[in-house]
């Protein structure tokens, strides 16, 4: 039985310091090819969206109103949707870095702690530039 266990955990262990491994190497990546790229371009507001598709499709007057009406409700069901699973991602998140910080030298969590300090500010900033209803800023 103690083995089983044993190698559950050695396979849980396994599992998240791969999960580790690819979001340091993600954050690598992105700081030393994307961010040298040019800026992408911005989400499209639901404004563009309707007027893109207005244009496209020769839409009349009425179905270009009914068109803002569908197209406003689905982005209050994104957001809803994304309000609603923040906290499970914010948990995964809080739960990965815990983890890393229990593998780290105090030296290295010093560093560790400042890296994550960019990335959430990033991220809030990426939201505020990219979204026309920001996600709050991350815990």
């Amino acid at each position: 039985m103690k083995s089983k266990t044993s190698a559950a955990l050695l396979l849980v262990a396994i599992f998240l310091l791969g999960g580790v491994a690819g979001g340091v190497s993600h954050y690598l990546y992105q700081n030393h090819f994307v961010a040298a790229q040019p800026p992408r371009p911005r989400v499209p507001i639901s404004h563009d969206i309707v007027e893109d598709m207005a244009q496209h499709l020769k839409l009349d007057a009425q179905q270009k109103e009914q068109l803002k009406v569908i197209i406003k409700g689905s982005r209050e069901h994104y957001d809803t949707l994304s309000r609603q699973f923040q906290p499970q991602y914010e948990k995964i998140r809080s739960e990965t870095n815990d983890a890393i910080r229990e593998i780290l030298r105090p030296d290295q969590q010093k560093q560790f702690q400042e890296t994550l300090e960019k990335m959430d500010s990033r991220r809030r900033d990426r939201g505020r530039d990219n979204s026309p209803n920001p996600p709050g800023p991350s815990k």
